[in-house]
């Protein structure tokens, strides 16, 4: 898991490969060319020599309307050569992915909109390999999975419960933003919260946010690395606690230690004084329960900063 800094700088550095491989296609492209058609070679290098004379005559302060008349007759005879063997001035040129800025990642002294692209596809990959984040999206849920029978807690059926809280989900991704609440959704398994909680992930990365996501148990695991292992680097929970919106999954999976504990009350306590929304998921559905689990101090500012969903329905992993 990178931090953001670090998916950046992954992001600038696909740009750069991304033009190294236009500029050497062209100039190979170019090469080809030249060895098949001295005569283009030949047009180009006549063409060069113009230039120089021109960039010389500019320099010595003499008069550069004849050197300019033999640079535009150079430049014309390259491309009326190229032609005539089949070639399009442009063919020689780089074919950049990103017109805007030419594969430097920079336009007008500032980042490309094209490496921010880059930065959200490489999170995605990674959400990827620790989630199905490719199948689960807002389209893929399907209410009428969920009964059309009246769920006694809820007072009405379970089926309309679970499509409003879907078009929740919509608008909250759709608004997101540092300001939006930290979402808990609770409920036994294959009721659709990790799927949900992934929809909102995958809507908000096409929104420009940063977005991470770590079940609780790896993340526990790799917490309690840290701070046993001097020489780890902290990459992961400086990741979690910088990301626009974290998504720790499966709350309750992981083995918890007075150290793991320490480390997860500071992610949550950084999180929260630093207005970066987290969704929590859990199959436990008893809050004296969470309480007991992972201690008052943490518990509180999960469950205190939380907007809570009950899951209710059959399995749908069964389904």
């Amino acid at each position: 898991m990178r931090t953001r800094d670090e998916l950046f700088r992954q992001a600038q550095r696909v740009v750069a490969a991304r033009r190294q491989q236009a500029v050497t296609q062209a100039e190979n492209a170019r090469r080809a060319a030249y060895a098949a058609h001295p005569e283009i070679s030949a047009a180009d290098d006549a063409h060069m020599h113009a230039g120089l004379a021109l960039a010389r005559l500019a320099a010595a302060g003499g008069n550069l309307e004849e050197a300019r008349a033999r640079l535009e007759q150079a430049d014309a005879a390259v491309t009326d050569t190229a032609r005539a063997a089949g070639y399009r001035r442009g063919d020689f040129e780089p074919s950049f992915t990103c017109p805007e800025c030419r594969d430097t990642g920079i336009v007008n002294g500032k980042t490309c909109t094209c490496v921010e692209e880059v930065a959200r596809t490489l999170r995605r990959e990674e959400i990827n390999q620790a989630s199905p984040l490719g199948l689960c999206k807002f389209s893929t849920f399907d209410v009428n999975r969920y009964p059309a029978a009246v769920e006694p807690e809820l007072g009405r059926p379970t089926r309309d419960y679970m499509a409003q809280l879907l078009e929740f989900c919509r608008k909250y991704a759709e608004k997101f933003s540092s300001q939006s609440r930290n979402l808990l959704f609770m409920g036994t398994a294959g009721l659709g919260k990790t799927h949900l909680a992934l929809a909102i992930a995958d809507a908000v990365l096409d929104g420009g946010h940063d977005v991470l996501y770590t079940s609780s148990a790896a993340l526990m695991t790799r917490l309690g690395r840290e701070q046993f292992d001097r020489d780890a680097d902290e990459e992961w929970l400086t990741a979690c606690k910088e990301a626009d919106l974290l998504i720790l999954d499966d709350l309750g999976t992981e083995f918890l230690s007075a150290v793991t504990i320490s480390a997860l009350y500071e992610l949550i306590n950084t999180r929260m004084l630093t207005h970066r929304p987290t969704i929590y998921t859990t199959n436990i559905t008893d809050q004296q329960v969470f309480i007991t689990r992972y201690t008052e101090k943490v518990a509180s500012r999960m469950l205190g900063n939380c907007k809570m969903f009950k899951f209710f329905g059959t399995d749908q992993r069964l389904k």
